[in-house]
């Protein structure tokens, strides 16, 4: 009999092991799970708290990189402008000079042409001057003895001959 009483239930027993056990449940949410939540409930706080500042970090890089990439495009832009401003001014200078160059050429191409136009003419003047003293000669030298035919031609042989040394 012994071991039928201690299988046996006995509902005092059962009444005071519920009552510990409702007991243990009030104890263990008031001093276990209401701080182990209260701490659960402050970590996802601030876990929610860095994903918050982890995502404003993230717009802000994103704003930051589309300000840079605009400042970049702007900067490329003015260097493109300045560049182009730069050849513009380069070959408009380029071509003043050579304009420039051209209009000096061309004076100095037609004083050379007046010069030698001047010169030419003093050197017709001058074998001009040399022909008519040469034809002077000659009329002298017909005054002074009777022409034939043979003397005519010496005469005209000479004058030729004289006239090619003269040049």
């Amino acid at each position: 009999m012994d071991v039928q009483a201690f299988i046996s239930i006995a509902p005092w027993t059962m009444i005071f092991q519920l009552i510990n056990l409702l007991i243990l449940m009030v104890a263990f949410k008031k001093y276990l799970f209401k701080p182990v939540l209260a701490i659960i409930k402050k970590r996802r706080a601030e876990i929610e708290g860095h994903y918050d500042e982890a995502q404003k970090a993230e717009t802000a890089a994103k704003t930051m990189k589309a300000d840079y990439e605009s400042r970049m495009a702007g900067a490329r832009e003015e260097a493109d402008r300045v560049i182009k401003t730069a050849t513009d001014s380069a070959n408009a200078m380029s071509e003043k000079i050579v304009g420039d160059a051209r209009s000096e050429a061309e004076q100095i191409k037609r004083r050379a042409q007046t010069e030698i136009e001047m010169e030419r003419r003093k050197a017709f003047d001058e074998v001009k001057g040399e022909l008519s003293g040469i034809a002077l000669d000659i009329a002298t030298q017909v005054i002074d003895r009777e022409i034939d035919k043979k003397d005519h031609e010496a005469f005209i042989d000479e004058f030729i001959k004289n006239v090619g040394e003269a040049s």
